[in-house]
């Protein structure tokens, strides 16, 4: 057992491989160690991560059945989860997100463009932090005034989601929900009598066109998106850059071809692991690699592990921008993040922008990075700050 106080999820690191290579070190040693810290067993190995998100009839969401998300894709299986993902499927189809992506753009270029000619920048803060928010609310149609309200619903709720034994998170994150369930669904409402070129649009008429339409399932999938892919979002961006900033040669080649965005979003999300893990409850007897796990107990598939294993990555502390193989931080599998191709249009229009309009964006020398788990307050691996030279 790794008592709480020594367990790499507690530590903070000047990189944001730290966290994978340290646990991988571990996974070539035992495959299976209970954390303190993470009160639940860690499987360390890409082997076992993969095949257990891949078996979710064994390794199950359903403990996400309670709460804001009881009606998420995540919380779902069997054939209530195919139905709805056949609907999540209609409004990220190539054609759609062909869309959602020429409406990102101005608004990357407007965020990221507005850092160009100053001498420093705190990217998180000043601009990653927000651009999400402004992403949906430009994608859903909704007026601009909302964005702080907007944002302080989703922090509290995710605040709420992110520790949900604590007491003192539980009512404000519970009012929170509620309200934001509220306005969400008027839009939803005045939405199926419109008929406009957007997300919420795409997302009203994929439902009808599968015979499952209701205000409160609309309502629902548009919730799932928002929380969960707008912390997700930023410190999938902030990886990206921090990943690029940390690895000046791999930054060169990108921003001479553009080519290779899309190589540095997949390489970033790996080695710098903004998804570190996901928990999945057993819902019968079972073992891995020889480790038993009864039924009933909750295990931490550890994806930052995974994606330091040599025998996935050879040469796995290198960022490479050449790297073959997918990764795991979008997960695998039934459970599949639906939000993806979303996530990686917002991902590559920011690099994009501030690459555009930033030529000579650099990390700042005399600042101190620091990645951690739990960064901003949430579960996810990442961090607060980026300072940077523009």
């Amino acid at each position: 057992m790794i008592p709480a106080a020594d367990s790499a999820f507690a530590r903070r690191s000047g990189s944001p491989a730290t966290l994978g290579s340290t646990l991988a070190e571990l996974g070539r040693q035992q495959p299976v160690v209970f954390d303190e810290l993470m009160n639940a067993p860690l499987v360390l190995r890409h082997h076992d991560v993969a095949a257990a998100l891949r078996d979710t009839a064994t390794f199950s969401t359903r403990f996400y059945g309670m709460g804001p998300m009881s009606q998420a894709l995540i919380a779902l299986d069997g054939v209530d989860h195919q139905r709805l993902r056949r609907v999540h499927n209609r409004f990220f189809s190539a054609a759609a997100s062909t869309g959602y992506a020429a409406a990102v753009a101005p608004i990357a270029a407007r965020t990221f463009g507005a850092l160009a000619g100053r001498a420093e920048v705190e990217l998180v803060e000043q601009a990653i932090a927000r651009y999400p928010m402004e992403v949906f609310l430009a994608l859903l149609g909704v007026p601009d005034e909302l964005g702080d309200q907007g944002l302080a619903w989703v922090r509290t709720i995710m605040m709420w989601l992110g520790s949900p034994m604590d007491p003192t998170l539980a009512e404000p994150g519970l009012q929170a929900h509620v309200q934001l369930s509220d306005y969400t669904s008027q839009l939803v409402r005045r939405e199926r009598h419109g008929d406009r070129d957007n997300l919420l649009g795409e997302i009203v008429r994929a439902f009808e066109a599968e015979g499952a339409y209701s205000p409160e399932a609309v309502t629902a999938s548009v919730l799932g998106l928002l929380l969960g892919g707008f912390e997700t979002t930023i410190q999938l961006m902030s990886a990206t850059l921090s990943s690029l900033l940390l690895n000046p040669a791999a930054l060169g080649r990108v921003r001479a071809d553009r080519g290779l965005v899309d190589a540095a979003i997949d390489e970033a999300f790996r080695w710098a692991n903004p998804t570190a893990g996901l928990y999945r409850l057993a819902t019968r007897d079972t073992d891995v690699s020889g480790t038993a796990v009864p039924a009933g107990s909750m295990v931490y598939l550890c994806i930052a592990a995974a994606h330091f294993d040599e025998q996935a990555y050879p040469d796995a502390e290198t960022f490479r921008l050449d790297r073959r193989g997918t990764h795991l931080g979008f997960g695998l599998g039934p459970h599949y993040c639906v939000g993806a191709p979303l996530a990686r249009i917002e991902v590559t229009a920011a690099l994009t922008a501030l690459l555009d309009t930033c030529p000579g964006l650099r990390l700042d020398p005399g600042a101190q990075l620091s990645f951690h788990y739990g960064a901003r307050g949430f579960v996810q691996h990442g961090t607060e700050a980026l300072p940077v030279l523009v």
